[in-house]
């Protein structure tokens, strides 16, 4: 590819509950390709280097999800127990606004979100990429269900209890990125990385910048586990593209081995020495697999252009 990328474009579609902020990259002269969702916590924008060199090849659409960057819909705690919710906002955009199958893609939550989708509606999608999913055992799904479970989850979960105590405020974007730096999940962030991030993850108020993922939302995102990924992994359309972090996966072996049971032809790779965050850590590995995914899916569309 070029070191020109496509220029980034923002885009935004009305939804029955309110609006889904986006970017775009490549040929608006023809349907969304590919769809992208972020990880929990984070916002389209903070993929920019993933993303943008593909829309030399492909139109590529990334959204924030509900509770999530620039969009505006309805993000209320109360009751929040299932990614369900993310699953229907993004089969409700495909529907309404782009009216074709796509190749669904994501990170971390949004990965799963992604197949969650692809299970439900196999007829919008035209394959799943995934940049370590998260999968739980059968069990712990079912552990999901039982009454106050997400609740409970979002108070006892580590990564959940982190989330709550994430900082909410800063007085600048600069303050904001000299204060993350270094830090947490960040770490690994390169400056540009860390600076898109800031962009759409923070929205202006009366006495600076407040997180667009309150802390308490995304608290309840991670224990948000009322789903069943396995069921939507044996529906979804192939082709199936998976990367899994050799370190500190959210797709721990187990889930691995039985992701290969379920979908035998399926790709599944560990990409070496990185961690969850792959797309930030390994763009050039992360963007290979999405590509592989969209080709296999419609290769006569894309012969001439490989």
């Amino acid at each position: 590819m070029s070191s020109e990328s496509p220029p980034l474009r923002r885009v935004s579609y009305e939804l029955r509950a309110g609006r889904v902020a986006g970017l775009s990259w490549g040929d608006l002269s023809r349907p969304p390709d590919i769809v992208f969702l972020h990880a929990t916590g984070f916002n389209a924008r903070t993929y920019t280097d993933l993303l943008a060199p593909l829309g030399e090849r492909f139109h590529v659409l990334a959204i924030d999800l509900r509770g999530h960057g620039l969009t505006q819909l309805p993000a209320h705690t109360f009751g929040y127990g299932s990614w369900n919710r993310h699953r229907d906002d993004v089969i409700e955009l495909i529907e309404g606004h782009i009216r074709a199958p796509v190749t669904l893609a994501g990170h971390s939550m949004g990965a799963t979100v992604a197949l969650l989708a692809a299970g439900k509606r196999p007829d919008l999608a035209r394959g799943v990429a995934m940049l370590d999913p998260v999968f739980m055992s059968p069990a712990m799904y079912g552990i999901a269900q039982l009454p106050g479970a997400p609740l409970f989850w979002s108070v006892t979960f580590p990564i959940a209890r982190g989330a709550a105590r994430r900082r909410n405020n800063f007085a600048t974007r600069e303050e904001a990125v000299a204060g993350l730096t270094g830090r947490g999940v960040f770490r690994s962030f390169k400056p540009e990385q860390l600076a898109a991030y800031v962009e759409d993850g923070f929205r202006e108020t009366a006495d600076g910048l407040r997180l667009s993922c309150t802390p308490a939302y995304e608290a309840r995102t991670f224990s948000a586990q009322r789903i069943d990924p396995w069921r939507a992994l044996a529906r979804a359309p192939a082709p199936i593209v998976c990367l899994r972090a050799e370190r500190h996966s959210t797709m721990p072996q187990a889930a691995a081995d039985r992701f290969m049971e379920v979908r035998p032809e399926g790709r599944l790779a560990v990409v070496e020495g990185a961690g969850h965050m792959i797309p930030i850590e390994r763009p050039d590995r992360a963007r290979a697999a999405i590509e592989t995914a969209a080709l296999m899916a419609s290769p006569q569309v894309y012969r001439d252009l490989v």
